[in-house]
């Protein structure tokens, strides 16, 4: 029995993600390894677009972008709920070794409402 579950209750099975969020998911690692601002906004929403500057994108980039160019595995872990939204989570493990990264999306009208990684 797990830990925290009811009798007869099983952990279950992450299924993946709808093919938009996950031709998003895609889109946005790759403009954030590659430094692409433009090609990073173009799928975000307006808000996010209003919050998100280049230099902010650049950090990320710069932090991410020699282990993710080396490769990397995605791993759809599943969704959760928060204030209202569907948040999309993503395993980051690369090729190098080193630390996984923790991937967040919030897919808004098909646009990114929001993109982590931690």
């Amino acid at each position: 029995m797990v830990a925290g579950c009811d009798k007869g209750s099983r952990p279950s099975q992450s299924a993946g993600p709808d093919q938009i969020t996950q031709t998003l998911f895609k889109n946005l690692m790759a403009a954030t390894v590659s430094n692409d601002y433009d090609a990073f906004i173009a799928h975000c929403t307006d808000s996010m677009k209003a919050t998100l500057t280049k230099p902010m994108l650049e950090i990320v980039s710069q932090e991410i972008e020699v282990r993710a160019k080396m490769g990397y595995d995605a791993q759809y872990l599943g969704d959760l709920n928060q204030v209202g939204y569907k948040v999309h989570l993503w395993r980051l493990r690369f090729k190098y070794g080193g630390d996984d990264i923790l991937a967040k999306l919030t897919v808004v009208n098909g646009k990114a409402g929001g993109f982590l990684l931690r």
